[in-house]
């Protein structure tokens, strides 16, 4: 953590750091003086995961309070308020609040009740107030703070950071996409004659912070497109990037994570995708020959061998030097990278079964289908003049694919 402190305040006051080790452990602790006096001292562990800073980072820039006094996360579920206190423990902050608000003609005391004693059963923290608010669209919504000017100045400063480019961090860029498209973005399918579209889209109404998000997808392997009059990112998933969204967790707990394991079944019984079903099938071969797959499949022997060459041009085989061949036959192997995909797509089925089990749909496309919301398909353009405005106050914030 010492090396994502900045310099100064949020007001240009110099930030001090004092490391110092208690109970076997390192932390920091980080303070500043002002004209008046002195902010209150923030103290952090000094070494953190850097997948929990990465969520909590990604939770921040979708649903927090951009306030510079303070750390505060709205959002209806309490999943997602678990991984943020989760998060906030795993930096060692301990002074975490929190309040709900409600539409009282939206719920009843009774559900209520259940609600807030759930957040607190899953956060451990007691709520402390709550608050009526009729013109509320939701029914209820649950916040958690955290009042410290210093965490605030960290965390932004960091968010910042990453948003440009200047810390390169697999761990930390990933978690942050998960948890950014958890929170602002969406999942879309539509089938056509040939196969299925997934778009990815995330809204932003700050211009700067699309062409941030454009980059961080990018790096992920995604061809991302900023479309300003629509406020929106918008990305074409192939199938590999359907994989990658469900390798680093995006849209978990959500209609979105229902879509993303539909679309990557879907996609999966393709003729375009479905060597990677062959992948998995015979990831468990300690040797591969092409007379092999081409029983195994019915296929011609030239149609075998055409298959294995395209597998590894893709890195998901690989040949055995050290072996003889086999009647002529070059061995081959499944690459760690084809093992990885392989095992992605068995937890991919697993997952999908177990969501089957409690629906009555029993193929993919109807379950995709009945995920479907009525209404307006896409976010509203946003006016000419506020784009402008937008563009230029929003706040300023490569490895391989599987």
């Amino acid at each position: 953590m010492l090396s994502l402190i900045p310099s100064t305040s949020i007001k240009g006051y110099p930030l001090y750091v004092d490391e110092y080790e208690e109970n076997g452990k390192r932390y920091l602790r980080v303070w500043y003086h002002h004209p008046r006096g002195a902010a209150r001292q923030l103290e952090l562990k000094r070494y953190v995961d850097i997948s929990k800073l990465g969520q909590l980072l990604g939770q921040l820039q979708a649903e927090g309070d951009k306030n510079s006094e303070r750390i505060a996360f709205k959002n209806t579920s309490i999943f997602e308020h678990a991984d943020f206190v989760s998060s906030l423990r795993e930096l060692g902050v301990t002074n975490i609040t929190a309040r709900c608000t409600f539409n009282p003609s939206k719920i009843t005391e009774e559900k209520i009740s259940a609600y807030t004693s759930n957040y607190t059963c899953a956060t451990r923290i007691p709520v402390t107030s709550l608050d009526a608010l009729d013109e509320m669209k939701g029914a209820i919504a649950a916040y958690t703070h955290v009042r410290s000017v210093i965490l605030a100045r960290i965390l932004f400063f960091t968010i910042g950071e990453l948003r440009s480019g200047r810390i390169q961090n697999r761990s930390l860029r990933r978690n942050f996409i998960a948890k950014l498209l958890s929170g602002d973005g969406s999942l879309g399918a539509r089938r056509t004659t040939k196969r299925l579209d997934v778009r990815l889209t995330v809204v932003d109404k700050d211009i700067e912070a699309l062409h941030d998000y454009a980059n961080l997808l990018e790096q992920e392997g995604f061809k991302a497109k900023v479309l300003t009059d629509r406020i929106t990112v918008r990305a074409y998933c192939t199938f590999l990037n359907l994989l990658r969204l469900y390798e680093i967790g995006a849209f978990r707990n959500s209609k979105n994570w229902i879509r993303l394991i539909c679309a990557i079944k879907i996609t999966l019984m393709g003729r375009e995708n479905c060597g990677y079903k062959r992948i998995q099938a015979l990831s468990t071969l300690g040797r591969i020959t092409s007379d092999e797959v081409s029983a195994r499949y019915r296929i011609g022997r030239r149609a075998a061998n055409l298959w294995i060459h395209t597998m590894e041009r893709k890195n998901l085989l690989e040949s055995i030097r050290q072996a003889t061949r086999v009647q002529g036959r070059k061995n081959y192997q499944i690459s760690a990278k084809g093992k990885d995909i392989a095992q992605l797509i068995k937890t991919v089925e697993r997952d999908y079964d177990e969501i089957a089990a409690h629906v009555e749909f029993n193929d993919p496309e109807s379950l995709l289908r009945s995920t479907k919301t009525k209404g307006r398909k896409g976010p509203r353009k946003a006016p000419i003049a506020r784009l402008e405005i937008q563009a230029h106050s929003g706040e300023h914030a490569s490895n391989h694919g599987v």
